[in-house]
């Protein structure tokens, strides 16, 4: 009985002894799946903020392409108001002449 109850012990030392092994084990995966999820975490806020400067400067070149976009238009109506404008007063001379 006592023979039996001793490999009885020394398997329950045996099993605690793995217990132990997986929890550790286990403990140092955990840890390292954080310190990974911690990595890509930031990683992910790193992106971000590239991808949010990004878009920022996106947005400042397309207000300076739309500003210039607009002066120049300015300038073809001014160009084309002075050019009809001109046109029609030769065209009036033209006429106040011929009559």
């Amino acid at each position: 009985m006592e023979e039996r109850l001793g490999r009885l012990e020394g398997r329950l030392e045996e099993l605690s002894k793995r217990v132990d092994d997986l929890r550790n084990d286990m403990n140092h995966r955990f840890a390292e799946l954080s310190k990974r999820i911690d990595d890509m975490s930031k990683r992910i806020d790193d992106l971000r903020s590239d991808v949010s400067e990004r878009m920022n400067n996106l947005r400042s070149d397309v207000r300076r392409l739309e500003d210039r976009l607009e002066s120049r238009f300015r300038w073809l109506m001014g160009i084309l108001i002075t050019m009809w404008t001109t046109i029609i007063a030769t065209l009036i001379t033209i006429a106040l002449t011929v009559l």
